[in-house]
């Protein structure tokens, strides 16, 4: 598998738990989502840090397509790195590398996520404070519609 050419500005550590191990030995795929998962809420506390309200304004996930390319064993390192690519008027699109510390990509997720007011239980749009800060993170690299 070629991996997509991406610059990546936020890396997550993950640690493998004995019980993300399945019978054939290897990280079970359902574990796998759960690292992304986690790579995408490591990357909202470094985006918004302390200031995030998701009482007031979230994100909820609308799409969600994950590949399997590599099996994922329990002496694996695994870093998750994550990336916000495109922002619409209420939705934005990551995309998320799980790879080992020689860079073989195991996984990949491409989301796509949509502004969600709680009150009102409809979506909304993407604030222009949170595009702010989510382009400060990468770089100015986000393309915005």
């Amino acid at each position: 598998m070629e991996q997509e050419k991406i610059e990546f500005f936020h890396e997550t550590p993950i640690q493998i738990r004995f019980n993300d191990i399945d019978s054939l030995g290897h990280v079970n795929n359902t574990k796998i989502q759960e690292y992304f998962d986690l790579g995408r809420m490591e990357y909202f506390k470094t985006v918004f840090g302390a200031d995030i309200n998701w009482n007031t304004f979230a994100a909820i996930i609308a799409s969600n397509k994950t590949d399997f390319y590599s099996p994922v064993l329990i002496n694996n390192q695994l870093y998750l790195q994550t990336k916000v690519t495109k922002i619409g008027t209420k939705s934005f699109q990551l995309i998320q590398h799980l790879t080992d510390t020689s860079g073989l990509l195991k996984a990949t997720c491409h989301s796509v996520m949509v502004g969600f007011n709680h009150k009102t239980q409809s979506s909304m749009e993407i604030t222009n404070e949170w595009r702010g800060k989510m382009n400060i993170v990468e770089h100015g690299t986000i393309l915005m519609k």
